[in-house]
Order: structure tokens, then C-alpha cells, then sequence
């Protein structure tokens, strides 16, 4: 008889211990797969799937190749812990009050106060990249070679560098471009130099030769291409409700092509600081003809002294270098 209780506990051990496995991969396989959508965050993301933004440190950490929180693209693949969902409040069981002493004074109750979650006007990374129009081609130094012998540079190459002044470990560099000189569609004069960021450089050191490390790349980098200083650029945050000055100018440049026929496309206007234009400010774009017929709206994302930089918001049909913009009080 116990020869026999022996074999069914053993029967039952090792069917609970193959088993096991199986419960265990199945509890870990509970994800969902996000695929990452144009302009969405690991708290939208969180907020939407699992209806608290507040978890987006759990789901970043199931997913160890996201190196930055901040930095996810559209076609990304994330895995969501469905299990976040499961996890609910136990309520503490009512205890029943003791009464108070009649000269015991009640305190009041300190109520939580939840952050606000922080809009930005655009992504840092569109913000830098967008380029803007200066009036002369300024810089401190150049890329003079690469450490591997590569004529394209991109994010974690080393490369050689020149300097006007002398560089220091450390010091970073903005490493520009000039894409174009910049003349008004309409009147014909000089409005300057459409200048492209496209990556920054960090000083290994300087002996004979000053050697950077590309720690970022926006773009194809190359042998030849510019150093600016290096200055940190804060990503403005979005007004609740943007101004909508009544200022007339004209596009006089685009970054993607003559044509912009979507969102999110960057272009450059003819009006700056010094016509009243601010950061975060609505304009429409009008169709070249004799009437003025609204076609798009574009929001300022950085501004110069007689220029700005605007991205696209709505597009209706094409807009073109030498469109006119004004007030969007139609849009």
C-alpha cells in the first residue's frame, strides 16, 4: 500500500514539474505588440493600453532596446506588459474610529496633487533638424578626416577636426551645413543662407590632431562639413491656445522639396522677432492667385530676427516657395 501512495505522489510530482514550465511561459508571454505611431510616447502609449501613463517606466524596461525613453520612432515594435492591467488596489478594510477627545482639533486632510502632463510644441529632435535661414554662414572649425577612413560619418565614428580656437576634451559642436542661399520669391533680394544641422561632436582630446566622437547624427555627415558652437535648444511647450497674429509674408523656402504636400513638412517665412512673430504662432497659407483662398496652416517653431521657421499643421492641396501666409482666423 505505501509502495503504491509512493508511485502516485511520483506520478503527481513530475506531472506538476513538467507542467510548470508551461504556466511560468505562459504568464510571461502575456504582451501585447504596439506598433509605434507618428508622434506617440511611452506615456501616450501607456495611457492608452493600459490606462495609466504613470506605468511607462514598466513597460520601457520590458523593452531593453529602447536605449532612450524620449526617442521611439514610428514602425517600432513594443512589447506591452498586459499583466500591468491585472494589478489592482486591495482596499484596506474599514477600522473603526476611535472617538476624540472633544478638545482634540481635527486635521485637515492634504489632498494629492497629480502633475499635469507637459505638451510640447514638437519633437526636440524635429526641432533641431528643422534648419533655419542666418544671415551669413558662421562657424568655428570643420571636419577635416575621419579615424576609420570613412568619407560618411554617422552616429559613434570618430573624426578629425579643425578649430579657429583651440578645443578643449569635452567641448561640442554642432556640425552644420549651408543647403542653399535663400532669395525672396517675389522681390528677388538676399534673405540669406538656409542652414542644416546634422549632428553634434564631443573632443576626445587634442594633441597633435583634436580627434570627436559623433554622438549624434540627423543626417549624412561628411568630410568637409562645418562646426558651430554648441548651445543647448530647449523644445518650447504647446499653448492651450496659440496666437494667431495678423501678419502677412511669403514662404521662401522649404527643407523636403519645392512642393509640400503633407504635415510635419518644415518651411520658412519672410517675418521674425522683429514683426511681432513668436514661437508657437498660427499662420495660414493662401494659394497664389487673385483670390485668397486658405489652403493650409503652419505653427512657428523657431524664430530669427527677419525669419522663422514654421512646421506644417494642415495641408489641403501643395504648398509652394512663394505662397503667401497671414492671419488664420479662416482656418
Amino acid at each position: 500500500m505505501r509502495t503504491k501512495n509512493y508511485i502516485m505522489f511520483s506520478i503527481v510530482f513530475l506531472s506538476f514539474s513538467v507542467l510548470l514550465p508551461f504556466f511560468i511561459s505562459a504568464q510571461m508571454q502575456e504582451f501585447k505588440d504596439y506598433k509605434v505611431e507618428k508622434g506617440d510616447t511611452l506615456w501616450d502609449i501607456t495611457r492608452e493600453e493600459l490606462k495609466d501613463p504613470f506605468l511607462w517606466p514598466k513597460v520601457w524596461k520590458e523593452n531593453p532596446e529602447i536605449s532612450n525613453p524620449d526617442k521611439i520612432y514610428p514602425d517600432q515594435k513594443i512589447k506591452i506588459p498586459l499583466h500591468l492591467l491585472q494589478q489592482k488596489v486591495i482596499e484596506p478594510k474599514p477600522v473603526a474610529k476611535k472617538p476624540k477627545p472633544e478638545t482634540e482639533i481635527e486635521k485637515p486632510v492634504e489632498k494629492i496633487i497629480v502633475p499635469v502632463k507637459k505638451e510640447y510644441l514638437v519633437n526636440k529632435n524635429i526641432l533641431i533638424t528643422s534648419g533655419y535661414i542666418a544671415d551669413s554662414v558662421d562657424y568655428v572649425g570643420k571636419i577635416t578626416g575621419s579615424a576609420d577612413d570613412k568619407s560618411m560619418l554617422s552616429k559613434g565614428d570618430y573624426a578629425y577636426i579643425e578649430t579657429k580656437n583651440p578645443a578643449n576634451k569635452g567641448d561640442k559642436f554642432y556640425i552644420i551645413r549651408s543647403v542653399q542661399k535663400v532669395k525672396h520669391p517675389k522681390s528677388g533680394n538676399n534673405l540669406g543662407y538656409l542652414i542644416e544641422i546634422l549632428g553634434v561632436a564631443e573632443v576626445l582630446e587634442n594633441n597633435n590632431c583634436t580627434k570627436v566622437r559623433i554622438t549624434e547624427s540627423f543626417s549624412e555627415i561628411t568630410i568637409g562639413n562645418l562646426l558651430d558652437n554648441f548651445y543647448e535648444i530647449e523644445t518650447p511647450l504647446a499653448e492651450e491656445v496659440p496666437r494667431k497674429p495678423d501678419i502677412n509674408g511669403y514662404i521662401v523656402a522649404s527643407k523636403q522639396s519645392q512642393l509640400i504636400n503633407s504635415t510635419w513638412d518644415i518651411v520658412y517665412i519672410d517675418k521674425g522677432k522683429k514683426d511681432g512673430l513668436g514661437v508657437g504662432d498660427l499662420l495660414a497659407t493662401t494659394l497664389q492667385n487673385k483670390c485668397e483662398i486658405i489652403n493650409g496652416l503652419i505653427q512657428v517653431i523657431n524664430t530669427r530676427d527677419t525669419t522663422s521657421t514654421a512646421i506644417v499643421r494642415k495641408v489641403n492641396r501643395e504648398i509652394t516657395t512663394g505662397d503667401e501666409v497671414t492671419a488664420a482666423t479662416q482656418e
